[in-house]
């Protein structure tokens, strides 16, 4: 089993919540990194069917109009 080491502040984060559902550090911990690397695995499938032509073709349907108020910075 390899090792991996967290900064304080998130392993005790990680402890607070792996108590609140009754698991050890470790078996939280696998849990999150495995949710996230699925999560990961979707997006670059994603990402693998799209295309820059596709991009631009959905782009040029966006009309050319100043950004509502609500959208300024």
């Amino acid at each position: 089993m390899k090792k991996v080491q967290l900064p304080d502040d998130i392993y005790d984060r990680a402890a607070e919540l792996a108590a609140a559902d009754n698991v050890s550090v470790d078996r939280f911990v696998a849990a999150i990194v495995k949710e996230r690397a699925g999560d990961w695995a979707r997006v670059r499938a994603r990402a693998r069917r799209g295309s820059i032509a596709k991009l631009k073709r959905v782009l040029s349907k966006v009309r050319n109009a100043p950004p509502a108020a609500a959208d300024r910075l």
